[in-house]
């Protein structure tokens, strides 16, 4: 009996001097009271350890805390894996999507040069992007196909025409002046 108590108080002294160390440690003191707080439940559990211990319960005691923490731990990671699942399956209408839509736009007669589609809850709203002007026709067709093929209602889509395609970079800039300039530097 009387070891255990040496032993006990060994361990406490142990822990103040980490307990110690730890707070001269933290990088800020903004971090100070997260380890006060942590420690004192540790110290916490070392101070009722021999108390259960007396009273037998100690190995009950760890058994229980293995077992939440294991629980706790195997609900996170079934947390986790349903969490990519469902990324997964949100994906893979996307793409089906996004091709049920390239169908529409073929069937139309329009070329279809990019189309990004995002599913949020229950709505579906895509971006796409056409080379060319579109017709009154083809813009009834293509309201009439997605609402039809996808689901996609006319104020969840927006069409863009792309009419030369992204600027490049030799060209003028949005402010006039060209960013490729035929002065010379003085440069030595």
């Amino acid at each position: 009996m009387r070891e255990e108590i040496y032993q006990w108080m060994k361990n406490l002294a142990v822990f103040y001097i980490l307990f110690t160390a730890a707070l001269h440690l933290a990088p800020d003191s903004k971090y100070e009271k997260y380890i006060r707080f942590f420690m004192g439940l540790l110290l916490i559990v070392m101070l009722c350890t021999p108390v259960f211990s007396l009273l037998g319960k100690g190995g009950e005691l760890m058994e229980s805390f293995r077992g939440n923490y294991e629980e706790e731990t195997l609900l996170r990671q079934q947390e986790e894996l349903e969490n990519i699942q469902i990324l997964y399956l949100k994906k893979g209408i996307e793409r089906e999507i996004t091709e049920k839509i390239r169908e529409v736009f073929e069937n139309q007669g329009i070329k279809l040069t990019d189309a990004a589609v995002h599913i949020e809850g229950e709505r579906v709203t895509a971006l796409l992007t056409v080379e060319g002007a579109l017709t009154e026709e083809q813009e009834r067709g293509l309201e009439n196909g997605l609402r039809e093929a996808c689901g996609i209602q006319k104020g969840d889509y927006q069409i863009q025409t792309a009419v030369d395609g992204p600027p490049a970079v030799d060209r003028a800039s949005a402010s006039g002046t060209a960013s490729d300039s035929d002065r010379n530097a003085d440069l030595p």
